[in-house]
C-alpha cells in the first residue's frame, strides 16, 4: 500500500461522526481545527484519537494538506479558510463524501455536488436543473428547494398504506414466528461455542438443547414462579436472589427477561453472583417493542434498552470481565415487529441489515472474571 494522503479535518459533530471511519481509514489525519481552541495553545489533542487539535488560524503549519470541512455550516467555514489565506483547491466538502445520512444521499447520490464561486458556495445538480446558493450557516436549509422538486421522496403514498392497528398484536406469534426470535436465535447461533457445561436458561430449554448440543453436561432451567424438580427446573428470581446458587453455572441464556425486572441493577448482580469463574451471560434485550398486556401486567414491562445502556449496566459491576455487544434489526424489520409481521412473511434481504439507529435486538456476551 501507498502512502496516504495527509489532510486536516474542521468539526468534530454529527458530520464527523458519519464520515470519521472511512476518514480515517483512507487519509493520514494530521489534524483537527477548532475555534474553540485558543490560538496560543498547542498542547490540546483529541482524546478518541490522539490528533492534536488547533485554532484554524494556525493551519499555516500545515501549508500544503487539504482541509475537510464536517459541518453543515460548511459556507462559514469556507470563508474563514478564505480569509486566512488558504486556496480554494485545498478546501473540500466532507459533507458529500459518504456515507451519507438520507438528507445527503439525496444530495449527493443523484449527481450533486457543491461548488465554491467566489466567497458563495452554490448546490448545483445538472439532472435536476439546480443551481441553488448555499446558506452559509445551514446546509439543511436546502431542504426547502428539493421539497418542490422530484428528488424529494413523497411519503403520502407510504403513509396511506400504514394502517392504524397491528396486523396482530401478538409480536406477530399468530401469523408466524415473530421477527425478534429470528434475531434471538441468530444472536445465539453465532455465540453457541459458550453453551457448555451447566446451562441455566430462563422459563424453558429450548435453546439449551437447539444450541447447546452435546456440549451442555447439565440444563437447568429458571422459573419465577414455580419449581418442577422431575424437570430440573428451580423457582428463582434475579430481582431478589431467591433461590439462586452462587457460583453454581458455567453458561445463563437470558433472552427477553431484563426488561420485566423493574431493579435491574439488583438483576445484574444475582445474574452474576451464579456463575462460575469464568463463565458467560447469553442476553437478550428488546430495543423498538410493542407493549403486551399479559407481560405488564403479571411481571411489568419497564424497560426498553439500548446498545449502550445494555453495555453499561454490566459494566458497572466489579465482577464483569468484558461486555461484547451486537445489534439487529433496521426501520424496516422494526416497523415489521411493531405492526405483528411475522419473520416468515419477509425476505432475506429485509431482515440482513442492520442499522445500529433501528435496534430491535441488542445481544451482549458477558464474561465473568
Amino acid at each position: 500500500m501507498g502512502q496516504k494522503k495527509k489532510i486536516l479535518l474542521f468539526g468534530r459533530g454529527m458530520v464527523y461522526e458519519r464520515k470519521k471511519e472511512v476518514l480515517f481509514r483512507d487519509y493520514e489525519v494530521e489534524a483537527f481545527l477548532d475555534n474553540a481552541i485558543s490560538e496560543s495553545d498547542d498542547s490540546v489533542t483529541d482524546e478518541r484519537t490522539g490528533v492534536p487539535v488547533i485554532h484554524p488560524a494556525s493551519i499555516v503549519r500545515y501549508p500544503e494538506s487539504p482541509v475537510v470541512l464536517l459541518s453543515y455550516a460548511l459556507g462559514d467555514m469556507y470563508r474563514q479558510l478564505l480569509d486566512l489565506g488558504v486556496s480554494k483547491k485545498r478546501i473540500w466538502f466532507g459533507v458529500s463524501m459518504s456515507p451519507y445520512d438520507t438528507f445527503e444521499k439525496m444530495l449527493f447520490e443523484s449527481n450533486g455536488r457543491l461548488v465554491p464561486e467566489g466567497r458563495e458556495i452554490f448546490y448545483i445538480n445538472e439532472e435536476q436543473k439546480l443551481r441553488v446558493r448555499v446558506n452559509s450557516s445551514d446546509l439543511g436549509d436546502l431542504r426547502k428547494t428539493l421539497q418542490e422538486n422530484i428528488r424529494y421522496p413523497d411519503a403520502g403514498k407510504i403513509i396511506d398504506c400504514l394502517p392504524l392497528h397491528p396486523l396482530d398484536d401478538a409480536y406477530g406469534m399468530n401469523r408466524g414466528t415473530p421477527v425478534d426470535r429470528y434475531y434471538i436465535e441468530q444472536f445465539l447461533e453465532s455465540q453457541k461455542e459458550w453453551i457448555h457445561g451447566t446451562v441455566m436458561e430462563i422459563g424453558d430449554r429450548a435453546y439449551t438443547l437447539k444450541f447447546g448440543g452435546d456440549r451442555v453436561a447439565d440444563s437447568i432451567v429458571l422459573h419465577v414462579d414455580q419449581a418442577v424438580p422431575e424437570n430440573h427446573q428451580i423457582k428463582g428470581n434475579f430481582a431478589t436472589g431467591e433461590g439462586l446458587k452462587e457460583e453454581s453455572v458455567d453458561c445463563l441464556i437470558c433472552t427477553q427477561t431484563l426488561p420485566f425486572i423493574y431493579d435491574i441493577h439488583s438483576a445484574v448482580n444475582h445474574m452474576m453472583r451464579i456463575l462460575r469463574r469464568g463463565g458467560i451471560i447469553l442476553m437478550t434485550v428488546g430495543g423498538i417493542s410493542q407493549i403486551i398486556q399479559y407481560e405488564k401486567i403479571h411481571y411489568g414491562h419497564f424497560w426498553s434498552f439500548t446498545d449502550q445502556s445494555l453495555k453499561r449496566i454490566f459494566e458497572e459491576n466489579p465482577e464483569v470481565d468484558s461486555v461484547e455487544i451486537f445489534t439487529y434489526g433496521n426501520v424496516k424489520t422494526a416497523a415489521a415487529f411493531l405492526y405483528g409481521i411475522s419473520f416468515e412473511e419477509l425476505s432475506r434481504t429485509d431482515l440482513e441489515p442492520c442499522d445500529p439507529n433501528y435496534q430491535l435486538i441488542i445481544g451482549a456476551v458477558v464474561r465473568k472474571k
